[in-house]
């Protein structure tokens, strides 16, 4: 739609029926304003579907995204709400998803937590989607058979226990699996 001044903004169908508008109608300040509210918010309606039909978002990255793109809070809240309500947007099923996806790429707990957090789950979903995860001794256990070419050297020894560690495994798990590596290691 293009004002008589030049300005010009995306209005939906939707809301051209709703408004009844026509070429040359004659708007009211007030009518014009709701007109614009009423455009910025399917828009971000629009946003966040298309966003939310890419890839997973958890709701405070969507949130963050559409108030970036000029929603109010308000507005913002609408949209997640409704996200929710027509199933596009699960934190508790993307915490699981995340969870799961890491894990698969051989990360321990404290890098899961810490990808959960920087993505924005909220906190009291995170126990759930830790709670459906495998043990991580296999996982161990296959990073030390492909790291680990020479259990005699120490240093190899430290480096790939330190690399453990920051994959997010505990001290407790790496000790474990690296003992119980070791000792199958000398029974061959």
């Amino acid at each position: 739609m293009t004002l008589e001044g030049g300005t010009s903004f995306r209005i939906p169908e939707g809301l051209v029926v709703d408004f009844a508008l026509y070429q040359g109608k004659e708007l009211e300040e007030e009518v014009l304003a709701r007109l614009e509210q009423a455009a910025l918010a399917a828009g971000l309606r629009e946003k966040a579907v298309r966003l939310l039909t890419g890839r997973l978002l958890s709701a405070g990255q969507l949130r963050e995204k559409l108030l970036a793109k000029g929603g109010t809070e308000a507005q913002v809240q609408e949209i997640l709400d409704w996200a929710e309500r027509i199933g596009l947007l699960n934190d508790e099923e993307y915490a699981k998803a995340l969870a799961r996806h890491y894990q698969a790429k051989g990360y321990g707990i404290y890098k899961i937590k810490d990808e959960l957090y920087r993505r924005q789950v909220p906190k009291d979903l995170w126990q759930e989607a830790l709670a459906g995860l495998e043990e991580p001794s296999d996982t161990i256990r296959r990073f030390l058979e492909k790291k680990l070419t020479d259990p005699q050297d120490r240093k190899q020894v430290k480096k790939v226990s330190d690399a453990l560690i920051r994959r997010g495994f505990t001290w407790g798990q790496v000790s474990a699996g690296m003992e119980s590596f070791l000792r199958d290691f000398d029974d061959l």
